[in-house]
């Protein structure tokens, strides 16, 4: 009797202490920030005390890479573990990996997420901040894509993205004003269009050429199109600029200079919730900063060397300091996993209002570029982490969902490939070599470049397959571009062999190696070669989200509160923070 009562004891009791020694997650994803705007990573003239000590007392990554140059690719990567040309959401050799609101595509269901995994295991999930991974499918309550269907219980910010639009005076704040005069430009051309064609139909009817349904139908086409550009370019700010609590719209337009102080509140008030009640929890952060339009809330402006775009980063360093003070005194430190990135390279084309990616060449939208894909990226977990660590070897944010999983004790997926990797023994101080033999560095839908690392040595290798039109002088692109986009239309060359660097001794990409200057040139390009084929053969037909019918947007999609007005405010007490800055 007595060994029965033993083993009813360490049934219950082990479960939990393994649930005890489980740890929290917080993640903090940042937007459009290069490496080289983080004071851990090089900055000297920005100030990020809290992002910095976050390095000082865990772990930092030198070479932590995005899985795309552009955010809805590498968020839907980030969450999923996987490559998004496997699922459809990497985009086309065009510009139109953007989810509007009002449009079909988003991240299919069929995919699982971290967040979902943590989830089925007892934690307590949510998302405060940026989705923009889609909405709606069919009809504007279905919320097909919503956060709370991929793992999210609670989810506080904006479905789709902060944007020049979402600037009140309809300029990208801290540039020229171009965007504005732009869209004022196209508005008016399609209007011009729009009419002609209509009076062109209608005198095709005149003479009997066609018919009146042909003329309805081809004018409902041809105004509907006026109409979507009308309301989402010219009056965009409506209608793409919204606000959420879990289903609910609670603010449209929504204010930018108050998101981050309103995302910090309700972050601290999950934790706190949490602590309460005693619950593990998985909390993301996902920040608009510093996306344009740079509208950082008032107590910051004109605070920092650089203008808006100083002002904004040291608005999102300042809100990480109240998360992890709040950490600290709820007596959660010591035993929650937080890790800070950000979704792809400083935007460069967009002058003063755009980051620095510091010594690496390119920018945002260019996905097989050191400046595009490497990110500044801290982890702590005192219980694991040592301070002062530092990961020089590849790693993707892919690895984060393996990473967990292995936290968790929980299964991979064994239905579809994984493209990330554990990386808990890098982060502990493992010296050994990355847990990829191969990283696959796509733009778009086409492959831009590939990292190898042999298991012997400690060279990392990079074959470059894209050669992007950069100004002279520069590693961006044209201003009237916005970015370098990824075929051949856009100017990119494709070089056939590839460019190979050694990226561990010429991180810079400014010495091509050849067979000439060194013996393994040969021999390294046939191992790539190679697993660019394998890897190839493991890719399988998928929907694409961004093509054209998909990413064209439907009224009957478009959130909207106080129909027919879709205007409301959030009424938020924001003096709890007590913001103050010097």
């Amino acid at each position: 009797m007595a060994g029965v009562l033993w083993l009813v004891f360490l049934s219950v009791v082990l479960p939990i202490s393994r649930a005890d020694d489980r740890p929290n997650f917080v993640f903090l994803v940042a937007d459009d920030v290069g490496i080289g705007d983080i004071g851990c990573f090089g900055n000297d003239t920005i100030r990020t005390p809290n992002i910095d000590r976050i390095a000082a007392n865990g772990a930092k990554l030198t070479q932590h890479l995005a899985a795309a140059a552009v955010c809805t690719p590498s968020r839907s990567a980030f969450l999923t573990g996987r490559l998004p040309v496997r699922f459809g959401m990497a985009g086309t050799d065009q510009p139109l990996a953007y989810v509007f609101l009002a449009a079909p595509s988003g991240l299919p269901r069929s995919e699982v997420t971290f967040p979902q995994m943590a989830k089925d295991h007892g934690y307590q999930t949510a998302l405060i901040g940026k989705w923009h991974l889609g909405l709606n499918c069919k009809w504007v309550g279905d919320h097909c894509h919503h956060p709370n269907k991929f793992g999210f219980d609670y989810f506080y910010g904006i479905p789709g993205s902060n944007a020049p639009e979402c600037d009140p005076d309809s300029v990208t704040a801290g540039a020229t004003g171009k965007y504005a005069a732009d869209r004022t430009y196209t508005r008016f051309r399609v209007w011009e269009v729009a009419v002609s064609v209509f009076l062109g139909l209608l005198a095709l009817k005149y003479f009997q050429y066609i018919q009146w349904k042909t003329v309805i139908v081809l004018s409902v086409i041809g105004w509907s199109a006026v109409i979507s550009n009308y309301a989402f370019w010219a009056n965009g700010t409506q209608f793409n600029c919204v606000m959420m609590r879990d289903d609910d719209v609670i603010e449209q337009p929504y204010d930018v200079s108050t998101l981050t102080p309103r995302m910090t509140l309700e972050a601290v008030k999950f934790l706190e919730e949490r602590k309460a009640k005693k619950e593990q929890f998985l909390l993301e952060v996902s920040y608009w900063n510093a996306h344009t339009a740079l509208l950082p809330y008032k107590e910051f402006r004109g605070k920092s060397r650089h203008g808006l775009y100083g002002d904004t980063m040291e608005e999102m360093d300042w809100s990480i300091g109240v998360v992890m003070a709040t950490l600290e005194r709820l007596g959660l430190t010591n035993n929650t996993f937080v890790y800070f990135t950000s979704d792809n390279g400083a935007h460069m084309e967009i002058g003063d209002a755009g980051g620095s990616n510091g010594i690496y060449k390119g920018s945002k939208g260019q996905g097989g570029s050191e400046g595009g894909i490497r990110m500044p990226t801290v982890v702590q977990w005192p219980r694991k982490i040592k301070p002062g660590t530092i990961v020089t070897e590849a790693t993707s944010q892919m690895d984060i969902f393996p990473t967990v999983a292995d936290i968790l004790k929980a299964p991979l997926p064994q239905d579809r490939v994984m493209d990330g990797r554990n990386i808990l023994p890098l982060l502990g101080g493992a010296k050994q070599p990355s847990p990829h033999d191969f990283l696959f560095h796509y733009c778009g839908n086409i492959l831009h470049a590939v990292r190898y690392r042999p298991r012997k040595g400690k060279v990392t290798w990079k074959a470059q397959f894209a050669t992007y039109p950069w100004l002279p002088g520069t590693t961006h692109c044209s201003v009237d571009q916005l970015a370098c986009f990824c075929g051949t239309q856009w100017g990119v060359t494709f070089n056939d062999p590839p460019l190979l660097y050694d990226i561990t001794n010429d991180p810079t990409e400014d010495r091509p190696i050849s067979a000439d200057s060194n013996p393994k040139y040969q021999e390294v390009l046939n191992v790539i070669t190679k697993a660019v084929k394998e890897h190839k053969q493991s890719l399988t037909k998928v929907d694409n989200q961004f093509t054209m019918p998909r990413f064209f947007p439907r009224p009957w999609l478009q959130p909207c509160c106080n129909f027919p007005y879709c205007n409301c405010r959030e009424g938020v007490d924001l003096s709890p923070l007590k913001i103050t800055v010097k």
